[in-house]
Order: structure tokens, then C-alpha cells, then sequence
């Protein structure tokens, strides 16, 4: 019998229950991926997001082919077309069944379901399996019985129902019977979808595991001091690939272990706050699938749908292009269009400038997030950015607004980071760096809004909505 696997975001071998559940039932195997330009568009996918996963799904493909699976492709435009185009694929190869990992947005999951009820009509039996989370999506509840909208409880939840078992990895399947399907070629959408920044990031099972065990072992220990100062090469930089699935969050889990006196909740405090991080994807993941609304741009707060945003376009776009005088704003920014990453510290620091500094639409940030960031997540990209903008989950009882000076003042003391991603700044004093007094002077540019005036703004405004 002949099964396919459907690869989506799990672009590996390892530790990959649909690919393993897949051979392990079927005596031949092949494997398929959707190329869909025009959903990647409607998503807001980055460009150098979308060459990151077309490069490793190459790798992939060679790992594939040690296991006799050949890899095809097939070019799909919309969701709403995958099933039929899927279907027609999977008779012409003659597969009676299909596999795939789950995944949570509204979208994607009404394409899958559409795609189980009409493939089971249809003969083709589907099998699906959770990669991305230790616990599926309604499995942890409140003592209330309802979905847990706030993390710290999540977390105490998540600790408490662990097991061993949803700890097991799956291992590298055995060698499947060849078939006499050829794989497809995957050069030409190799040179249509790269970008210039692909040098910064590596592709390949082995080498992202081997920078995992690198940090893990260099840097962990350090992790929850470190990961604040943006000037600091403290964090390990995987969620690029956590996204597009060529690692998995469990495999992170077992790993941060070994270096932990196997504890994961307790023991070495670096260690557990990187382990903490890897919660909140999952967290998130959650959230996106029991509050669908927040995947269709909508805040999970509703009443602050209520908000008065500013529609200065001006603003929007000086902001965009690393230009608001506010330096350590537009260092984050620059980070990002230069590399497709920006630091953590500096998403909250941009995003809550533009949410509340300057009163824009947080969907309007989320979405330029998307367009730029290379680990571009539509749960993690869009929890962050309603927790920035107070519309989302967030346990806090008090109106949150960073101050972005004394962000920068506490967290880049010295402006390394300023001065390397604004070089217009090189020869400005450290005690200026924070806010030039001459901004011009150095060729900068005029703070676009008063950080005193527009935090009274920002707060004038929310305020109004809770007498709503």
C-alpha cells in the first residue's frame, strides 16, 4: 500500500509523528509539499521567510530521498483549491492514505477539515498528529473548565499534566520500497524565492541541532540575564526554525534537559526561562486556536476594537523605515529589514512605540512584522504584538507602556546596538546616545512624537475605553 505524507511546517525527519505514523503503516511512502504564492501573499509571509523553507525543504528532500521518499511538489494558489488539487495529486499516484501534523489558524484549519470530510467521502483515509504543542489545543482547562487566557496558569497546567510519554521522540523512519516516482526540482523555486539576506541563515536537521546544543551549552546558563541586551549574542536565534518545523519544540524540551540535572520547571535559571519561551509558542498556539478571532484581525479584548487609532500615515511609514528619532525604535527596526530578525526585547520596545506612542493600529505593526521577519508566526507574531498593545492576553492589572529611553538607557547602556544599526549616530556621545539633544547634527533625524506628551495620550485614550 502506498501513503502519502503531507509536509507542512515540520520540514524534518526526526521526531516527526505524521511522517513516522506514515511509514510505519505503509510498505511505499512519498512525500508532498504545496508551493502557494498567492496564500503566502495573503498571509504577509516574508520573502526571506518563504527562501528560508524552500531551502529547507531542499535538505529535506535529501534526507527523504536516503528513505526512498520522493519529494513532489505541487503548485496550489489557494486554500480553497488545495483539496481538489491535493486529491487529484494523490489518485494519480495511487495513495490510499494521507498524513499530515496539525496546524492551528482559522484558515489553515478549515482547509483541513474541509480536506477530512471530503477526502473520507471520497476512500482516502486522513491521519493527522499535534508536532507543534506538548498538549493538544483543548486539553488544558481552567478549574472552571473553560481555556486559559493568561500564562502563568497555563504554564502551572501544562507542568502539571506532563508526561513521560508526550515526551517520546519518534526516531528517523527505516528505508521504505523504492517506487518508481521521480522527486521533483527544486532549483528553479530555489532561485525564484531567494533573497540577499539567506547567508545569515543556515538550512539542515543536524546543523540547527547542533547550534541548539551550542547554545544550550555555552550560553543557557546565562539566557535569562542575557537575553535583554540586544548588544549581547545571548539568545539562540531558533525560532526561525521552530516555525518552519525543522526542529521540534519537544526535541528543545528533552535537550534543554540534558543540561538542566533533567529538570525542565526547576534548576538552573537560565536554562528554565529558555524552556519558559518555548511555552509561550505553545501558549500561544492555544490562544490562536481557542480564540479563533484573534486570527482574524481582531483584538482577544474586544471592547478595545473601541480604540481611537491615530491614521497618521506619516508617522506609520517613518516608523517603517527606521526614521522616528526615537533611536533605539529605529535600531530595532533596521535590525529587522537587515537581517529578517529583530532582538525580543526590541519587538516589545518597537511594538508598544507604535501602538501607544504614536496611537497606530497594532494590526498595522503585526502585519509589517510579517512582511519582514523571518520567523514570521501568525500565533507568537500576533500574541506579541496585542500583548504590546494592551488588546490581548495579559495578566497585568495596570495600563503597561514602555518608556523606549529608558528601555534603551537600562538595556544598550553603552549604545553598541544603537550605533551598530544606526551608523549616523557613530560619533554621538554615550550620555546623548539614548536621545541626541542635535539629532541633526548627526545627520539623524527629530523624535517624530514627545515621549512624555503621547505617553499621556496613549494613556488618555485607553482610559476612555474602560468608562465605556
Amino acid at each position: 500500500m502506498r501513503s502519502a505524507i503531507w509536509f507542512r511546517n515540520d520540514l524534518r525527519v526526526f521526531d516527526n509523528p505524521a511522517l513516522s505514523n506514515c511509514c510505519a503503516n505503509s510498505e511505499e511512502v512519498i512525500a508532498i509539499y504545496i508551493i502557494s504564492p498567492t496564500q503566502w501573499e495573503n498571509h504577509h509571509d516574508a520573502k526571506v521567510k518563504i527562501s528560508l523553507w524552500i531551502r529547507s525543504l531542499l535538505s529535506l528532500q535529501k534526507e527523504l530521498e536516503k528513505l526512498n521518499i520522493p519529494l513532489l511538489i505541487l503548485e496550489s494558489n489557494k486554500y480553497q483549491n488545495i483539496s481538489s488539487d491535493l486529491y487529484g495529486l494523490l489518485k494519480e499516484k495511487n495513495c490510499k492514505n494521507l498524513y499530515f501534523n496539525n496546524e492551528y489558524p482559522v484558515n489553515e484549519l478549515r482547509r483541513d477539515r474541509t480536506i477530512y470530510k471530503e477526502f473520507k467521502e471520497k476512500g482516502i483515509g486522513v491521519f493527522t498528529f499535534h508536532d507543534q504543542v506538548i498538549h493538544p489545543p483543548g486539553t488544558l482547562k481552567t478549574k472552571a473548565g473553560g481555556n486559559f487566557s493568561v500564562y502563568s496558569p497555563f504554564k502551572r497546567k501544562w507542568f502539571e499534566q506532563l508526561t513521560e510519554e508526550q515526551l517520546k521522540l519518534y526516531d528517523v523512519p527505516e528505508p521504505k520500497t523504492k517506487t518508481n516516482i521521480n522527486g521533483a526540482s527544486l532549483s528553479s523555486f530555489e532561485k525564484d524565492f531567494s533573497t540577499s539576506l539567506d547567508g545569515l541563515w543556515v538550512v539542515g536537521e543536524e546543523n540547527i541541532q547542533d547550534q541548539v546544543k551550542e547554545f544550550l551549552s555555552k550560553k543557557g546558563m546565562a539566557y535569562k540575564d542575557d537575553r535583554n541586551f540586544p548588544s549581547i549574542d545571548g539568545c539562540s536565534k531558533i525560532s526561525p526554525y521552530l516555525n518552519s518545523g525543522v526542529i521540534s519544540p519537544k526535541w528543545c524540551l528533552l535537550e534543554a534537559k540534558k543540561y538542566n540535572n533533567n529538570l525542565l520547571d526547576e534548576g538552573d535559571r537560565g536554562i528554565v526561562h529558555w524552556v519558559s519561551e518555548i511555552l509561550w509558542r505553545e501558549f500561544y498556539r492555544h490562544i490562536i486556536y481557542n480564540f479563533p478571532k484573534v486570527s482574524m484581525n481582531q483584538p482577544f479584548l474586544s471592547y478595545t476594537d473601541n480604540l481611537k487609532w491615530s491614521d497618521n500615515k506619516e508617522h506609520l511609514e517613518r516608523w517603517k523605515a527606521g526614521r522616528t528619532g526615537i533611536p533605539i525604535v529605529d535600531a530595532g527596526i533596521r535590525e529587522m529589514i537587515n537581517t529578517g530578525w529583530m532582538h525580543n526585547r526590541l519587538r516589545m520596545i518597537v511594538a508598544m512605540f507604535l501602538s501607544k506612542n504614536l496611537l497606530i493600529d497594532w494590526r498595522e505593526g503585526e502585519k509589517f512584522f510579517m512582511e519582514n521577519l523571518i520567523d514570521g508566526d501568525i500565533a507568537s507574531n500576533n500574541g506579541g504584538w496585542q500583548w504590546s498593545a494592551s488588546t490581548g492576553t495579559d495578566a497585568a492589572p495596570y495600563f503597561r507602556i514602555m518608556n523606549p529611553e529608558t528601555q534603551s538607557i537600562k538595556f544598550d547602556a553603552k549604545g553598541k546596538y544603537i550605533k551598530k544599526w544606526i551608523p549616523e549616530l557613530a560619533d554621538c556621545p554615550v550620555d546623548e546616545i539614548h536621545m541626541p539633544s542635535e539629532p541633526l547634527k548627526y545627520n539623524y533625524y527629530e523624535p517624530i512624537v514627545d515621549l512624555k506628551e503621547s505617553r499621556k495620550q496613549a494613556i488618555d485614550a485607553f482610559g476612555e475605553l474602560r468608562k465605556d
